[in-house]
């Protein structure tokens, strides 16, 4: 069965992708977004305490920036979430693809973060003087412009490239969808494949990347949200 995968991200890292391949570097690392969150992150703690925007990411900002588990008690996320960003994550389900190209509007969950603290400590008119060394990227700048959604499709990555989300090895997990593809109608299969993520170890160079703009209107989890994907 020939196994292939998806890559939500947007228009913003095109060139490096084109540049280096699809896991060529990871902009968290290569960029300094983690110090960068961090010192965000260490801002608003002091900043926006009264901020209620802040309140409701202040959670997740701190397992994003510090790289570690989350765990949600209720609601419907109830759980343990994953907040390790070292590595470039391909999604099993296309949807699943899609639906992080579009809640990330940076194409990142890490620059979206760093965004979205930016903008509250700015529309607080707190004065946000990044130092040079941690502004690599020019946040001033991008927070202006903006970006679009974009899909990556990649067939068939050995396993050999890859781990699961949780960092074992991908081998059982692959053959758990083999069995899966067999005894579920092709409806289920689809809608249980939006639960499998996987850590890439490889760089796909940019003749194996097929890529597609998301088109979409309405908000997401409701009924009036739909979505086109356009071949680039």
């Amino acid at each position: 069965m020939e196994h292939n995968f998806y890559h939500g991200t947007s228009s913003f890292f095109l060139r490096s992708i084109n540049k280096y391949g699809l896991g060529g570097i990871n902009p968290n690392e290569e960029w300094e977004l983690f110090d960068l969150l961090k010192y965000l992150y260490e801002l608003s703690e002091v900043k926006l305490q009264n901020n209620k925007k802040y309140l409701e990411i202040r959670d997740t900002t701190r397992a994003m920036a510090f790289q570690e588990p989350l765990l949600i008690k209720k609601g419907v996320n109830a759980g343990t979430h994953n907040f390790n960003h070292k590595n470039i994550y391909l999604s099993y389900g296309m949807f699943r693809a899609i639906i992080y190209a579009i809640s990330n509007e940076y194409g990142s969950e890490i620059l979206t973060r760093i965004i979205a603290l930016y903008r509250l400590l700015i529309n607080e008119r707190i004065n946000v003087m990044i130092p040079a060394h941690l502004n690599t990227i020019n946040i001033e700048k991008i927070e202006r412009e903006r970006f679009f959604p974009i899909l990556i499709g990649i067939d068939n990555v050995d396993s050999e490239f890859l781990l699961t989300e949780y960092g074992e090895p991908a081998d059982k997990c692959l053959s758990t969808i083999v069995n899966l593809k067999k005894s579920l109608n092709e409806a289920s299969f689809v809608e249980i494949m939006q639960l499998y993520n996987f850590r890439l170890l490889e760089v796909i160079p940019k003749y194996r990347l097929n890529y597609y703009r998301v088109l979409y209107s309405g908000k997401l989890d409701s009924c009036d949200f739909t979505y086109n994907i356009v071949k680039l």
